[in-house]
């Protein structure tokens, strides 16, 4: 089993903000940034070793929560990367049999008032993640 945690910073984006139009370069954009933020995140790179594989995408919502399916461009976006790191052969139904996609919210902690010169700053605890677990399963007969 291989298992990844990503922050959604600068690339969370809805589904529906897909349909509405975004321009290509917009897309693009989107695709080489989580491109870079997944290189730094998914170290070590585990090349996959046994396929078929299920890939589980479990969203951690601490800001606004998108609805599971308006996760489905990032969950693109992600599983095109693991491929383009080396991590996934392909992305075909031959490799990845099953996508399981589940969106959590998390309730922000209460943050007390810090008298600091440097001003509040945002905890890694208050920014929206995606847990990617990827596990080679029984191939169907």
């Amino acid at each position: 089993m291989i298992q990844y945690r990503i922050p959604l910073a600068g690339i969370k984006i809805s589904t529906n903000t897909i349909y509405a139009g975004i321009h290509w370069t917009k897309r693009k954009e989107l695709k080489d940034s989580c491109f870079s933020i997944a290189k730094y995140f998914c170290r070590p790179i585990q090349k996959v070793e046994s396929y078929p594989v299920e890939i589980r995408y479990r969203f951690l919502f601490v800001s606004r929560p998108l609805d599971t399916t308006n996760t489905t461009f990032m969950v693109k976006m992600f599983e095109d990367t693991l491929c383009a790191l080396g991590i996934l052969q392909d992305d075909s139904p031959q490799y990845v049999t099953r996508t399981i996609i589940e969106v959590v919210m998390v309730r922000k902690e209460k943050s007390k008032k810090r008298s600091s010169s440097m001003g509040a700053q945002k905890s890694k605890k208050d920014e929206d993640w995606v847990e990617i677990t990827i596990k080679s399963i029984n191939k169907i007969n």
